[in-house]
C-alpha cells in the first residue's frame, strides 16, 4: 500500500513539475518569437507591443478559464481521467505551437497560448490527488510544491534557450522547445497511465451540463464565504508583482545588463526552490500551516520594504532572498489552511480556483505595471504583503472561536 502511494504520488510530482517545466521551455520566450530579429511571423494583426502583450495574457486567461473546470470535473469523475485528459491536451496544444511557429501563424500560435493555459488547469486536479494521498503530512507535501517549480523555473529555461541556439535555430527555428515540452508531457502521461492509483471515489450521481455549470459556479460562492482566500489573493498578487516587475526595476534603477538580470532573476527562483525544501523539510513539518502564516508574511513584506528602498546592488542578495524564501512557505501553508476548512468532495473545486487565482494575478500584475513604474509596482507588493499578515490572525482567530461556539471539531466548507 505505501508502495502504490509512494508511486502515486511520484507521478503526481512529476505532473505538476511539467507544466513549470513546459512554461519555462516554452511559453517564457514569448518575447523572442515575437520581437527578435528571427520571429517567425512576417505578418502580425496589431504592433508589435500590442501583438506580444496578447501572446502572454493568453495563457494566464486559459488557465484562469481552465483550473476551476478542470478542478471540478476531477471532483466528478475523479482525478486520474481528467489527468489523462489533461495531459492529452498539453501534448496536441503544445504540438500546435510548434506547427504555428514553424508555419508562421500568429492567430494559431496565441490560440495555441489560450489552449495551453486551459490544460496546464489540471495541475488542480494533480494538487487535489496529492492531500488525499496519505503518506506525509498535508503541509510538507505542499511546500515540496514550492521545490519542483523552482527546479522547473531555472531547467526549463536553461534548456529552452539551448534549443534556440544554432544549429537547431537552422532546423526548424523555433520549435524545438515547444517539442521538447512535447516529449515532457509523454514521459508524464505514460508514469500517469501506469503508476498512478487514483484513491478518490467520485459520486455515482449523474452529471449534466446544467448540474456541472451550477458546481462551477459554486466555486465563486465558497471564495466569497472563505475571507482567508482574499488574503492569498492579495498574497500571489504581491509575488506575481514582484515577479513582473523585477527585470525592468533592476534596469530602471541599478543599469544591470541583460546577462546580469538574468543571472538575478535565477537567484530569486533558486532562493525559492531552497525556501520549498526547508518548508518541507523543517518549517511545515515543525509547525502548523496556520502559525507559521503571520511571521512567514510579515518577514516577506519587510524584504520587499528594503528592496523597494535598496540603493546598491550587494543589497539585492538578502533582499530578494526574503521574499522568495518565505513565499516558498506562506503559498503552501495558505494552500494546506484553506484545503483542511474545505470538504473533501471541494478538494478540486478549491484546488481549481487556485490555479484560476494564479491566472488572474499573473494577468494583473501585468496590468498594474502597464500603469505604475516597477519600483511603485514592489512597494504596492511589500503592501500586499503587509495587509494580509495584518489581517490573517484576525480571520484565523475568528474561525476557532466560530468553531467551539458551534460545537465542532473542525469548521468545514461545504
Amino acid at each position: 500500500m505505501l508502495q502504490l502511494q509512494r508511486r502515486s504520488l511520484f507521478t503526481l510530482y512529476l505532473a505538476y513539475f511539467t507544466d513549470y517545466f513546459s512554461w519555462g521551455a516554452a511559453i517564457a520566450f514569448i518575447a523572442v518569437y515575437i520581437s527578435s530579429d528571427h520571429t517567425p511571423f512576417a505578418n502580425l494583426f496589431w504592433d508589435p507591443q500590442i501583438s506580444l502583450g496578447i501572446a502572454i495574457a493568453a495563457f494566464p486567461v486559459g488557465e484562469v478559464i481552465g483550473s476551476p473546470i478542470l478542478g471540478d470535473l476531477s471532483d466528478w469523475i475523479g482525478r486520474k481521467k481528467v489527468l489523462i485528459w489533461g495531459l492529452w491536451g498539453s501534448i496536441a496544444s503544445m504540438a500546435l505551437c510548434a506547427f504555428s511557429l514553424w508555419l508562421g501563424s500568429f492567430f494559431l500560435f496565441t490560440t495555441c497560448q489560450l489552449l495551453v493555459g486551459f490544460f496546464s488547469g489540471k495541475q488542480a486536479m494533480a494538487q487535489a490527488a496529492i492531500v488525499e494521498i496519505h503518506a506525509g503530512s498535508k503541509g510538507q507535501k505542499l511546500a515540496f510544491l514550492s521545490v519542483l517549480g523552482g527546479a522547473a523555473w531555472i531547467s526549463g529555461p536553461f534548456l529552452g534557450g539551448l534549443l534556440m541556439e544554432e544549429p537547431f535555430l537552422s532546423y526548424g527555428g523555433y520549435i524545438w522547445p515547444s517539442l521538447l515540452a512535447c516529449g515532457v508531457y509523454v514521459l508524464s502521461l505514460l508514469f500517469t497511465q501506469f503508476f498512478f492509483t487514483d484513491t478518490y471515489q467520485p459520486p455515482h450521481s449523474s452529471i449534466s451540463t446544467t448540474k456541472f455549470l451550477r458546481s462551477v459556479g459554486d466555486i465563486f460562492v465558497l471564495t466569497w464565504k472563505e475571507g482567508l482566500f482574499f488574503l492569498f489573493l492579495l498574497n500571489l498578487l504581491g509575488w506575481y508583482l514582484l515577479a513582473v516587475s523585477l527585470s525592468d526595476y533592476l534596469i530602471v534603477k541599478f543599469h544591470l545588463t541583460e546577462k546580469q538580470i538574468g543571472f538575478f532573476n535565477s537567484y530569486l527562483s533558486l532562493c525559492f526552490t531552497l525556501g520549498g525544501v526547508i518548508g518541507t523539510v523543517w518549517i511545515l513539518h515543525r509547525w502548523k500551516a496556520k502559525n507559521i502564516l503571520f511571521w512567514a508574511l510579515l518577514g516577506g513584506s519587510l524584504g520587499l520594504f528594503l528592496l523597494f528602498g535598496a540603493d546598491k546592488v550587494a543589497e539585492l542578495w538578502t533582499y530578494l532572498a526574503i521574499p522568495a524564501f518565505t513565499e516558498a512557505w506562506i503559498y503552501p501553508a495558505y494552500q494546506t489552511v484553506l484545503s483542511d476548512h474545505t470538504s473533501e468532495k471541494n478538494q478540486g473545486k478549491l484546488f481549481g480556483l487556485i490555479g484560476a487565482t494564479n491566472g488572474a494575478c499573473q494577468f494583473a500584475a501585468s496590468i498594474i505595471l502597464a500603469g505604475i513604474s516597477s519600483q511603485f509596482s514592489i512597494l504596492v507588493a511589500a503592501l500586499l504583503f503587509l495587509s494580509s499578515a495584518v489581517v490573517v490572525p484576525l480571520l484565523i482567530r475568528k474561525k476557532i472561536r466560530k468553531r467551539f461556539s458551534l460545537g465542532h471539531p473542525q469548521n468545514r466548507m461545504s
